[in-house]
């Protein structure tokens, strides 16, 4: 009998994600630094603050990803040689699956995922849900934590050499979730 094979990310990647980008010591430093500050501040602030966790996250969960491969992720990686197709979608998909089950618990919700189009949601969210019980419905409602997406997908297509645009096209407190589409450019 063979060697058996994990098609599942390994628990030490989810680990520790959760234990090194603990999301209630972020909103609790966010909150600490935007004590009296006015709305063009906190945008400042929030610019600031969760960019940087976001790039630092999305590296993470690449390295973490890359040094405890699966199965899942391995067949990726051939078939997109193989193909000719490369990354995206698929391989990409795996590293924000990552991010997305170290932060939010929960399995990534992708709307479209063709060879053009990566298009996932985010819904219920713990970032807004935590700024939300720290700072205020008012602050929550600014929608700061977008930052953290928009700079995890950047980092994330930069990292592997992936030429994309990415926008945030839904936003919870409209729509009831928020939507990110990466559209590759050709």
């Amino acid at each position: 009998m063979g060697e058996e094979l994990s098609f599942d990310i390994d628990q030490r990647i989810l680990d520790t994600i959760s234990q090194e980008f603990d999301v209630k010591k972020l909103v609790e430093n966010f909150a600490k630094n935007i004590e009296n500050k006015e709305r063009k501040e906190i945008e400042d602030i929030a610019k600031k603050v969760f960019r940087e966790y976001g790039r630092n996250l999305m590296a993470r969960a690449i390295e973490l990803g890359k040094k405890y491969s699966d199965r899942t992720y391995d067949v990726m990686k051939e078939v997109a040689e193989k193909t000719g197709v490369g990354p995206f979608p698929h391989v990409s998909q795996r590293f924000l699956e990552i991010f997305n089950m170290g932060t939010q618990h929960s399995v990534l919700n992708v709307a479209v995922s063709t060879r053009s189009q990566f298009t996932h949601r985010v819904g219920p969210c713990v970032f807004l849900n935590t700024i939300k019980e720290k700072c205020g419905e008012d602050i929550a409602n600014l929608l700061t934590c977008k930052h953290i997406d928009l700079s995890a997908l950047e980092t994330l297509y930069n990292n592997l050499k992936l030429p994309v645009d990415v926008r945030m096209e839904a936003s919870i407190p409209s729509e009831g979730y928020c939507q990110f589409t990466a559209i590759r450019k050709t």
